[in-house]
């Protein structure tokens, strides 16, 4: 799986180039000036929400913690985590926003291009298709999110911040406790799914409050 998500980088990188862009910018990854404070609000942010899902479904009883590892055995654990983790959170995110807002951007209203590439993504966790209502629920949910992230940015690194953050929250979540399912199987999800809508919400209305000031920058007043 490792040996394909990194082959995956190198064809996206040779692809980006064969079709004229330079490098992984085609897709949304240039070193702008603003590239790293998009990816660092981003990681908070993935880290963020998926941690509050995750103590919300505790504190509601969905959840309970079984065990827990020591803190020194996880620090041990953090770097193949962060490698284990970005790899595919980029390439899910070139495949499903950074090329598809590449080649329709242009074609296509922002809201349109938002949903589709939501689809994209729920399409892209074809394993996961028949798991429920509340898991399509939340990936479609976090597929808006990141696909609102490239509209509001024109870039992918606030997406790709969320995306990682978001892994990175799972897995130590996962690597640090252990717990068991208290009530319905479901509930935890619905609740990381109320998350990601959240979330959404937050960005609309940053948006909603950035873009006229931007409009009486750009006129002087």
């Amino acid at each position: 799986m490792a040996l394909f998500k990194i082959g995956f980088l190198v064809a996206a990188f040779f692809l980006v180039r064969a079709q004229g862009w330079r490098g992984l910018g085609g897709y949304g990854l240039a070193l702008k000036s603003n590239w790293l404070v998009q990816l660092l609000v981003g990681l908070l942010l993935g880290l963020a929400f998926f941690a509050l899902s995750f103590y919300l479904s505790i504190l509601l009883g969905y959840e309970s913690i079984v065990s827990s590892t020591s803190i020194a055995a996880f620090a041990g654990q953090v770097p193949m985590l962060l490698l284990m983790t970005v790899v595919p959170s980029v390439a899910e995110d070139i495949l499903t926003r950074g090329y598809l807002y590449a080649h329709l951007e242009k074609y296509l209203k922002p809201a349109y291009w938002v949903l589709l590439s939501a689809l994209v993504y729920v399409l892209n966790h074809i394993w996961r298709l028949g798991d429920g209502a509340a898991v399509l629920s939340y990936l479609l949910l976090l597929g808006l999110v990141l696909a609102y992230a490239v509209i509001i940015t024109k870039s992918l690194w606030l997406a790709f911040g969320i995306h990682w953050g978001a892994n990175i929250s799972y897995e130590s979540t996962r690597t640090l406790f252990s717990t068991a399912s208290s009530s319905s199987s479901d509930a935890s999800t619905w609740i990381l799914t109320g998350c990601w809508g959240f979330l959404l919400v937050l960005l609309i209305l940053w948006q909603s409050y950035r873009k006229p000031r931007e409009v009486r920058y750009s006129a002087g007043v």
